[in-house]
């Protein structure tokens, strides 16, 4: 059974000094010779959460929107692991499952059939399971004879396509998406929600970010607003994207 229970969860994002090296590349340290030398010079912090609490059961298919920057991208990448809190308790049960950052691993020299045998066994599937299930995955995505292409032909589109079909073939307990939606591939909307929605029953928890509410309308039970961080309201759908819907169109 999943769920997820964070308690007065804040994320902050650490300072830059400048002695950090892992922030200096090629192009800063020319940039930086250019400039009149100063020692102190840091980069801020940044909290990007502030006090989070929340629960989420096994059947919650919720939206997370806000404006760019409430931290809704932050909140996912806490639950998938990328993140620890800074402040507060974070607790998951369940196999985390996600679907953002779809670039990731994907060279433009590798062949849609490769990626899907590379994202699979980190899945942690084996050869035989692999082989079954390729098929499905270029069925699914559509890509015909590109699934033998590689990846520097696909456009957009056909890189959500091939990336959603194969994060989503093995159900999580946990679902988290982040505006997979984006690349304009508008026939694969109808499929893709289908997707989400019949892995409800057997995935448990489906978080989905989003700036599109029509489309989050059609599959989520419950939607959190995040405003500066912080949640500004959780509830059914419809109340939480009307009060939204009111605030953007205020004067």
């Amino acid at each position: 059974m999943a769920d997820i229970e964070l308690t007065h969860v804040d994320l902050n994002y650490p300072s830059l000094g400048p002695c950090d090296k892992s922030a200096r590349t090629l192009i800063a340290r020319s940039l930086r010779a250019l400039r009149r030398p100063r020692s102190d010079r840091t980069s801020p912090g940044f909290q990007a959460l502030r006090a989070i609490s929340l629960t989420a059961a096994a059947g919650d298919r919720i939206a997370l929107i806000g404006a760019n920057g409430s931290g809704k991208s932050s909140l996912l990448r806490l639950l998938a692991g990328i993140h620890r809190p800074s402040r507060g308790t974070l607790r998951i049960r369940g196999q985390v499952g996600t679907l953002f950052d779809i670039g990731y691993g994907m060279d433009g020299d590798l062949l849609g059939r490769d990626f899907a045998v590379d994202r699979c066994l980190f899945k942690g599937l084996d050869r035989a399971a692999i082989d079954a299930t390729l098929p499905e995955i270029r069925a699914f995505s559509g890509l015909g004879p590109f699934f033998d292409q590689p990846l520097r032909t696909y456009s957009d589109g056909m890189r959500v396509r091939l990336a959603f079909s194969v994060s989503t073939m093995i159900s999580p307990d946990i679902l988290l998406i982040d505006e997979i939606f984006g690349a304009g591939d508008h026939h694969f909307f109808g499929p893709a929600c289908t997707r989400i929605l019949s892995q409800v029953g057997t995935s448990g928890i489906t978080i989905f970010s989003t700036h599109w509410l029509e489309l989050a309308e059609g599959f989520c039970n419950r939607a959190i607003w995040l405003d500066k961080g912080g949640v500004r309201q959780d509830g059914s759908v419809s109340d939480v994207f009307q009060a939204y819907r009111n605030q953007r169109t205020a004067p």
